[in-house]
C-alpha cells in the first residue's frame, strides 16, 4: 500500500459507522458521515445524513445480526470506494427484516477527514 493511499484511515471510519449502527450509537454516525450526504436503501429509497442519525439512535432500528464479507476497496486521490456483502436481521419498531445485500459505499476527503458521502444497497434474490 503506497504512504499517501487512504484505504486504511477509510476502512476503519466504515467499521466505527457499522459498529454505530449495530450498537445504536450516532457517533460515529456523526463523525464519518458527511452533511450532505445521500444514501438509498434496497426499496429505493433515498435518505439523507438526518435519517441515518434518526434510523439509528436510539429506539430507532435493532440489528440483531450485521455481518459484512467481501469488503473491496478501490482508492483515488481524493475517494474510496468499498463494496462488499451484508447481512442484516433485525426489526424497526413491529416490523422484523433480514436481508443479504450489496453495497457500494463512497468516501471523499473533506477537509481534515474523510466522510462517507454516498451509499447505495441492493437485495440479493435467491437463486
Amino acid at each position: 500500500m503506497r504512504s499517501d493511499d487512504p484505504t486504511e484511515v477509510v476502512l476503519s471510519a466504515f467499521y466505527a459507522i457499522n459498529a454505530g449502527m449495530r450498537a445504536n450509537d450516532v457517533g460515529p454516525i456523526r463523525a464519518y458521515v458527511a452533511e450532505d450526504y445521500q444514501g438509498s436503501d434496497a426499496g429505493g429509497r433515498l435518505h439523507d445524513r438526518e435519517m441515518m442519525l434518526t434510523l439509528y439512535g436510539a429506539g430507532g432500528i435493532r440489528l440483531e445480526e450485521f455481518e459484512v464479507s467481501q469488503v473491496e476497496t478501490k482508492s483515488w486521490a481524493r475517494t474510496v470506494l468499498i463494496s462488499g456483502k451484508a447481512f442484516i436481521r433485525g426489526a424497526y419498531g413491529e416490523h422484523t427484516f433480514e436481508h443479504t445485500l450489496r453495497f457500494l459505499d463512497v468516501y471523499a476527503e473533506r477537509g481534515a477527514g474523510w466522510k462517507l458521502v454516498a451509499s447505495h444497497v441492493t437485495d440479493i434474490v435467491p437463486s
